[in-house]
This record gives structure tokens, C-alpha cells and sequence, in this order.
């Protein structure tokens, strides 16, 4: 399931291979709680890493699930003693092991990973980054230097 407030990303998604698309909000985490028999997802991924998307990244995980925190927009995941659920692991990597590099890169070699990539050579970065947070990018934004 992905969530977002932006509509085009959703659809974007829904392409990418995602079951269901939902603008984020409340209704979103009845959804989530509906399609999941009121447990909660086995795993969140937040890619955002605010305030209103680690609160319901917090919402929306399921006793013993797990909840990544990848977005580093500086926002704080509430705790206490119901939330996150309890014995859910969080976890905010910045990177990942050797291993799990292998790991991607062969996901990647066997076309199983698909990706949105814009390119923008070095003198378009400050563009690239406008563009990043203005939310149009769709996907990753790519700096390529001069060869």
C-alpha cells in the first residue's frame, strides 16, 4: 500500500506495482486497519520522515511488525506506551550492510527492482533540488558530473 497527499504520486505507484494508492490521512489509516483485519501493516516503510508521516507510520504498524524511518525530514516518532504497537522494532538505517548491497544489486541485474530516475547534470542541481522540495520529482533525483 502507498501513501501519499499527492495524487500523481499515487498513480505513480499504483503503475509501480502498488495494491492500493491513498491520500494520507485518517481515512487512509482506517483503510490500512480495514485491508489488515484491524492488525496493522507487517511492515512501514516511511520515506518521508515528518511530524504527520511517522505519526501515522506509528498508526498503521501492527504488534511485532516493524517500522523503517528512511525520510530524513526531521520530524520525531511519537512513543508511549501503545505507539508504536508493542514488541515493533523501529529502525532509522542510513545505510545498509555489504551483504544487503549484494543483495540490491542482484534484485537489480534480475529486473525485479523498478526505478524512477530524473537525471540533471551538475549546473541543474540547484534545479534538481528545487524541484525535490517542491515534490516534482517523480521517483529519484540524479546529479550526473561532467565525464
Amino acid at each position: 500500500m502507498a501513501v501519499d497527499t499527492d495524487a500523481g504520486k499515487l498513480e505513480t505507484a499504483k503503475r509501480m506495482g502498488a495494491d492500493e494508492a491513498l491520500l494520507s490521512g485518517e481515512e487512509a489509516v482506517t483503510r490500512i486497519k480495514d485491508m489488515t483485519r484491524q492488525q496493522g501493516a507487517q511492515l512501514v516503510l516511511d520515506m518521508v520522515g515528518i511530524d504527520p508521516t511517522l505519526r501515522m507510520a506509528a498508526q498503521v504498524a501492527r504488534v511485532l511488525g516493524h517500522l523503517t524511518i528512511v525520510g530524513l525530514g526531521g520530524g520525531a516518532l511519537p512513543v508511549s506506551f501503545s505507539t508504536p504497537p508493542h514488541e515493533c522494532s523501529v529502525a532509522s538505517p542510513y545505510w545498509g550492510s555489504l551483504p544487503e548491497l549484494m543483495e540490491v544489486i542482484t534484485l537489480a541485474q534480475q529486473q525485479k527492482i523498478k526505478m524512477l530516475l530524473e537525471h540533471f547534470p551538475v549546473e541543474r542541481a540547484n534545479e534538481a533540488y528545487q524541484l525535490l522540495h517542491d515534490g516534482k520529482i517523480q521517483g529519484r533525483a540524479v546529479i550526473t558530473p561532467h565525464p
